[in-house]
This record gives C-alpha cells, sequence and structure tokens, in this order.
C-alpha cells in the first residue's frame, strides 16, 4: 500500500540589501535562507526543503515545481 501524499510548500523569494536572495516559507518551519544569486537559490532549495522534511520524519522528493509571479500593477 502506498502512503505517499502530497504536500504544497509555497516559497517566498525577497532580495536583500546586499544583493543576494533571501527564501522562506510559513508552510515548511526551518525554511529560512539566503544565498547569493539565483542560481545557488535555486540548485540548493530543493535539498534545504528535502532535508527539512527528513528531520520531521517524511522521505520526499519534489514531484511538481510551479513558479509563479505574482505582480504589483499601476496605470502608467
Amino acid at each position: 500500500m502506498d502512503d505517499s501524499q502530497l504536500r504544497v510548500v509555497t516559497v517566498r523569494i525577497a532580495h536583500t540589501q546586499d544583493g543576494g536572495l533571501r527564501a522562506w516559507s510559513d508552510d515548511l518551519p526551518g525554511l529560512n535562507v539566503t544565498y547569493p544569486n539565483h542560481q545557488v537559490l535555486f540548485a540548493e532549495l530543493n535539498p534545504k526543503i528535502a532535508s527539512l522534511l527528513k528531520q520531521q520524519g517524511f522521505d520526499s522528493k519534489v514531484v511538481r515545481e510551479i513558479h509563479q509571479f505574482i505582480v504589483e500593477v499601476q496605470p502608467g
């Protein structure tokens, strides 16, 4: 019997004052990391998520990555 479940982890990303990127999640306690650029962030994010879930007693793998952009616009 397969006991697999899907868990959605929403990750927020913001620029830091020193030019790096901070990523955090309200869905996954402990996910609060800073990296120097997007390449490093996206390379390190999946292993970090898996590590935190392992600490909670779960084996995991990212099965789908969705990038959403929420954009604030104003009349020009």
